[in-house]
Order: C-alpha cells, then sequence, then structure tokens
C-alpha cells in the first residue's frame, strides 16, 4: 500500500501553484497516511499563503474525521476526498485545483477529449452534471461511479473529472501518479485550444501544407 510522507505533500502543492496548475481561488490536497488515516490540506491554503504550507497545515485524520495531528479546519472537500479513499483501497493520493485551460473545459458540457498521446491511456475526461452541488454526497457518488466504470484503467493509472464551472479532481495510486495526471490534463486542454487557434488563421493551413510537403518526399 502506498503511504506519502508530509514532506512531498508540502512539495507537491508548491509545484501545482508555481506551474500554474491552480490559483488563489482555493485547491485540497490528501494522500493517504495509512490503511485508515490520511493527510489532508487544510481551508484557504492557496488564498492565504500560495500553497507555501508547513507541517501543520497538513491535518492527518481519522476516516471518520478525528484529527490527530495539525492545526485548522477541513475544508468543504473533505468529503468528497474522503470518498474517494473509503471506495478504493489503492488510492494513494487525491488533488483538486483549478488549471486555467482545463477550467475553460470545464465550462462546457461535454469531456475533455484525449488529444494528446500522453492521454491516450486515461480516455475522455468527463464533466460533472452541473445539477449536483460541490462535494454533497451525491457528487461524491458521481465521482465514485465514474472512476468505478474505468475499472482497471483507474487502478493502474488513475483518472479524473471536470467540475462543471470550477475546476478539476484527480485521484491516483500515488501523489506522483496524481500530479502528473494533473499536468497531462492541463497540457491537453492547452494543445486543444491552441489547436483551434491554428486552425482560425493563416499558420493553420501553412502547418499542413508542411505536413503534406513531408509526407510527399
Amino acid at each position: 500500500m502506498y503511504i506519502a510522507k508530509r514532506k512531498e505533500i508540502l512539495e507537491i502543492c508548491q509545484l501545482v501553484y508555481d506551474r500554474h496548475l491552480t490559483n488563489a481561488a482555493g485547491s485540497n490536497f490528501s494522500a493517504r497516511a495509512s490503511k485508515n488515516s490520511l493527510y489532508i490540506s487544510i481551508n484557504g491554503n492557496a488564498k492565504r499563503n500560495r500553497l507555501r504550507m508547513s507541517p501543520d497545515d497538513l491535518l492527518l485524520t481519522t476516516f471518520d474525521g478525528q484529527i490527530l495531528e495539525g492545526e485548522g479546519k477541513f475544508s468543504q472537500s473533505w468529503p468528497t476526498h474522503l470518498k474517494m479513499y473509503q471506495n478504493f483501497d489503492f488510492v494513494g493520493a487525491v488533488i483538486h485545483a483549478h488549471p486555467l485551460y482545463t477550467t475553460a473545459f470545464a465550462c462546457r458540457d461535454i469531456p475533455m477529449p484525449p488529444l494528446l498521446d500522453a492521454m491516450k491511456k486515461y480516455g475522455e475526461i468527463p464533466v460533472l452534471p452541473r445539477s449536483l452541488k460541490v462535494d454533497s454526497p451525491e457528487f461524491g457518488d458521481a465521482i465514485v461511479d465514474i472512476f468505478r466504470k474505468k475499472g482497471e484503467s483507474f487502478q493502474k493509472y488513475g483518472h479524473g473529472v471536470l467540475y462543471p464551472f470550477h475546476g478539476v479532481l484527480v485521484a491516483a495510486p500515488t501523489l506522483d501518479d496524481a500530479y502528473d495526471l494533473l499536468e497531462r490534463i492541463e497540457y491537453n486542454a492547452s494543445a486543444i485550444l491552441s489547436n483551434i487557434l491554428l486552425d482560425m488563421g493563416c499558420y493553420g493551413h501553412r502547418i499542413k501544407e508542411f505536413s503534406s510537403s513531408e509526407a510527399g518526399e
């Protein structure tokens, strides 16, 4: 079973902010600490300290909500994060964030397609229904259903969902896997939007011409 360390969680939190994979409006991080406990970031970290966090900014808590270490309050994302660990014993980390380009896709009612090769093994990233209140029990259940349908792929690589008009959540076997997936999703979103812009201008035609001449050589 994957067990995270405080130090690596803090490093990932800072990396997510520095690489513009979230904003000051909020984000939440959690990772498995044992079979029945986890580390989770406290409320308001991004706005208050831009994710420059101390060990006390991570709560060590049991699955029933008993705080063993750390100072602060649970964020509203706590129930959703907890549900991932309760339903999937192989999940080692969960990240909720607000990446710029990914969030644009979260404002649509269609899944984000896997354009880049790096996203093919994950497939589409679906958008949750707007009718579900974020972090409500029903919201968490909907995420569990999506992840469960991914089967062996989810267990091996992890998966993600888009929060409508909000952001993204990824869950994966390890913290490194979760960060990797978050970054892949954002690069995929950026590539899709960039290609749309290229197709709108003459540069898109020049790329097609170049590709055709290259194929003829």
